[in-house]
């Protein structure tokens, strides 16, 4: 867990969300132009405000991708969240840290201990300075949204609660009777990006062969050290 790392998640969430998927409707299709704005905050927020990759050109009009229908807003939180999820991280799992009642366990209560951390380590890290704030020009709700996302993208990274992400998903998406992902619920957009980070973070197995190989051989050995 190191800074390679956050920019292949980086990598693997942008990748994501800007690749071209057969079906998926496109909601700035149907709501409005990818210029529109109805901000002054540069970052997009509305239905209106959308992001769309320069490497994104469909062949045809029945596919879609993700960044079609996320808000830039809460693109753009999904993209921080991947370079800060494994900030400060110690080389020690969650259960290690709480066996050994290290002090990021005491402190976040033995709960998401090491996602927990990330988030707090890296947030501080970017309020200590103002120089650091690229958000400057966030209104305050936009702010408080933009951190919430962050911080929910953060915290989906904790493998203690994949199932519990993976059965929420497969009943909003591949049941027999499944609702489908709502587009204009913030909710529903949320799931979608904490789904995009959890794929991104676990990406090794997709790589070419040697490649993922050095991964799970970094990742074991930072096990066995243990």
């Amino acid at each position: 867990h190191n800074r390679i790392h956050a920019t292949d998640v980086l990598h693997a969430v942008w990748y994501l969300s800007t690749q071209a998927i057969p079906g998926l409707p496109n909601a700035v299709s149907e709501q409005g132009s990818a210029s529109d704005s109805d901000s002054d905050s540069g970052i997009t927020h509305g239905h209106m405000g959308y992001v769309f990759s320069k490497m994104y050109n469909p062949s045809d009009d029945t596919y879609g991708c993700l960044s079609g229908n996320i808000p830039s807003l809460e693109l753009m939180a999904l993209y921080v969240a991947a370079a800060m999820h494994d900030y400060d991280h110690p080389g020690r799992t969650n259960a290690f840290l709480v066996a050994t009642n290290a002090p990021q366990a005491v402190l976040y209560n033995d709960r998401s201990v090491l996602e927990n951390h990330h988030a707090a380590a890296a947030w501080n890290l970017f309020l200590s300075r103002p120089e650091y704030n690229f958000l400057v020009n966030l209104d305050h709700m936009e702010f408080k949204r933009f951190r919430f996302l962050v911080i929910e993208a953060i915290l989906a990274t904790d493998l203690k609660k994949h199932f519990d992400f993976l059965a929420e998903f497969n009943a909003k998406v591949n049941g027999e009777v499944s609702p489908g992902i709502d587009w204009s619920n913030e909710n529903d957009r949320l799931l979608v990006c904490q789904m995009c980070i959890k794929l991104a973070d676990i990406n090794g197995p997709a790589k070419f062969k040697d490649l993922h190989l050095k991964w799970t051989e970094g990742i074991v050995n930072e096990f066995y050290e243990q």
